[in-house]
């Protein structure tokens, strides 16, 4: 129960400790104004490798606080940002300031932040640049497929990725199939986790084909909603289903061809498909 009186207390704190390399203060009711102090006072601690906010009050404002922050640690490791109510404008502008810093990052995780299909070009373009990410939670947002193909297309010369968590993001066959061919050939990975999205039928059973050799890697999915549908997508209804499913995902790659996912290092595309 610290609150934004008790961040600002333990700010002083962490001001003072320069040498700082693991900081947690998540599920504490930090709100804004506290949030803001506190993420500023993290800018001190240029030597943190693992840092975990999870669930606080934070905002999107306290996220461009927290970016001046992350500029400075490039030995950060692990960063838990999920329930944060960061929304697309917060999760943005930290994936922007993450590309060009922490290139050591093995987890990132910003589940249950309001995310939208509108940041996933900066988030792919982030999640490109760490080649040594093992483990990436973004569910419980709204990434859609649109969203998730983007993430797909970064992750496919990560030979490091161990775990996917893409669950709850409005997700239909074509995202779902996309992010399980992209994750099936890497040799360490572990788990694909897209429950309690709107999978149809159809492309549940496309997913079992596709790990059929390694159906422990595919997480649960009975909490996915094949009739689920979102207002938005109410006219692709119909194209959820048999050889139509296909379709849709041939749409969204076009309207993605022109894509640059940048990144440092260059992908080794042929091995990860």
């Amino acid at each position: 129960m610290t609150g934004d009186e008790g961040a600002v207390a333990i700010a002083e704190i962490v001001k003072r400790s320069p040498l700082l390399e693991d900081f947690r203060c998540s599920s504490t009711r930090v709100g804004s104004e506290g949030g803001s102090v506190l993420c500023e006072a993290l800018g001190m601690c240029s030597h943190l490798k693992k840092l975990d906010l999870r669930d606080n009050m934070f905002g999107p404002e306290v996220g461009l606080v927290l970016c001046k922050a992350l500029s400075k640690h490039e030995n950060l490791t692990e960063i838990y940002l999920s329930y944060l109510n960061l929304e697309d404008e917060g999760a943005i502008a930290i994936a922007n300031t993450l590309k060009d810093s922490a290139p050591s990052l093995a987890v990132l995780e910003m589940a249950g932040n309001d995310i939208t299909a509108e940041a996933a070009s900066a988030i792919a373009s982030c999640i490109a640049a760490k080649q040594l990410l093992a483990k990436l939670s973004l569910g419980e947002n709204e990434l859609k497929d649109e969203g998730a193909i983007q993430i797909a297309k970064a992750l496919e010369g990560h030979s490091h990725l161990i775990e996917v968590d893409l669950s709850s993001n409005a997700l239909r066959r074509a995202g779902a199939r996309v992010l399980a061919q992209t994750v099936l050939h890497k040799d360490e990975f572990k788990l694909l986790n897209v429950n309690g999205n709107f999978i149809s039928e159809e492309g549940v059973d496309e997913l079992k084909e596709i790990f059929k050799k390694s159906p422990e890697v595919l997480a649960s999915l009975e909490d996915n909603d094949p009739e689920g549908e979102d207002e938005d997508d109410e006219d692709d209804e119909e194209k959820e289903s048999g050889d139509e499913g296909k379709d849709v995902e041939d749409e969204l790659e076009s309207k993605l061809k022109n894509l640059d996912v940048k990144q440092e290092a260059s992908l080794d595309t042929p091995d990860s498909n």
